[in-house]
Parts: C-alpha cells; sequence; structure tokens
C-alpha cells in the first residue's frame, strides 16, 4: 500500500468532511434529538402525573360514595324506626279510644237497654190489665210487675 498525497488528501478532505457534518448536520440533529427526549421525558411525567391525579380522584370519590351511601342508610334506618314508633303510638292511641268508644256505645245501649224495658214492662202491664179485663169481665189492676213474673207471656 502506499501512502501518497492523494491519500493525504483523501484523509484531510474525509476529515474536513466530518467536521463540516459535524458542524453542520450531526450537532443540531443531536440537539433536536435530545430537545424531543427532554419533551418526551416531560410529557411522560406530566401525563404520569396526571394519572396519578386522576387514580387519587377516583379513590376519593370512591370513599365518597361509600361515605354517602352509608349515611342515606344509617339516615333511612332512623326514618324507618321513627315510622315504626309513631305507627305503634298512634296505633296504640287508635286501639284506645275505639275500646272507650265501644264501652260508651256498650253503655249507651245499655241504657237504651234499660229504658225499652222499662217501656215495655208499663205496656205489658197494661196489656195485662186490658186482658185480664176482658177475659174475667172485670177491671183488674196490676200495682206492680212482680205480680206477673210468675206469669209467663
Amino acid at each position: 500500500m502506499e501512502f501518497n498525497a492523494t491519500f493525504l488528501v483523501s484523509v484531510v478532505s474525509f476529515l474536513a468532511f466530518v467536521a463540516v457534518m459535524n458542524k453542520i448536520f450531526y450537532t443540531p440533529l443531536t440537539k433536536v434529538v435530545n430537545e424531543r427526549e427532554e419533551i418526551l421525558a416531560g410529557n411522560y411525567n406530566e401525563a404520569k402525573k396526571f394519572n396519578d391525579d386522576a387514580e387519587e380522584i377516583l379513590r376519593d370519590r370512591d370513599v365518597k360514595l361509600a361515605d354517602a351511601d352509608d349515611k342515606s342508610r344509617r339516615i333511612i334506618a332512623d326514618r324507618m324506626e321513627q315510622s315504626n314508633a309513631q305507627t305503634k303510638v298512634l296505633t296504640s292511641q287508635a286501639s284506645l279510644k275505639s275500646a272507650e268508644e265501644i264501652k260508651d256505645r256498650k253503655s249507651a245501649l245499655a241504657e237504651e237497654k234499660i229504658a225499652a224495658q222499662k217501656e215495655l214492662d208499663s205496656k205489658i202491664v197494661g196489656l195485662a190489665e186490658t186482658i185480664s179485663s176482658k177475659v174475667l169481665g172485670f177491671d183488674v189492676k196490676i200495682d206492680d210487675m212482680t205480680q206477673l213474673n210468675g206469669i209467663k207471656l
């Protein structure tokens, strides 16, 4: 192999070409690639942060929903207890009131029965006197219902 001026010119021109390419092409390209990597890393970190924030918000939402569900169940249970207690009170009051009304009606009916019995007794005495006077032919006066107690009508 021969090392002559052509070889030297080729080496120098290659080195000049590499230096020019490095200055014009490789350095800006490397700079663009590095900036792109920085932007991608920044975007990745930002996306990861947003994802972590979203997961935290979802966990917080789930906790709040569970708390709200528990609260609503407790409120419903309390309202049901109050409703049942109020229903028992109203039912017992209605039972007492109806029992009292029944008692009052029974006593009123008993009084009406006694009044009707007295009226019937007086009519029976009058009828007995009328029948006895027609059958016997003379006027019989019955003073008391006790005299009619032995007679079955």
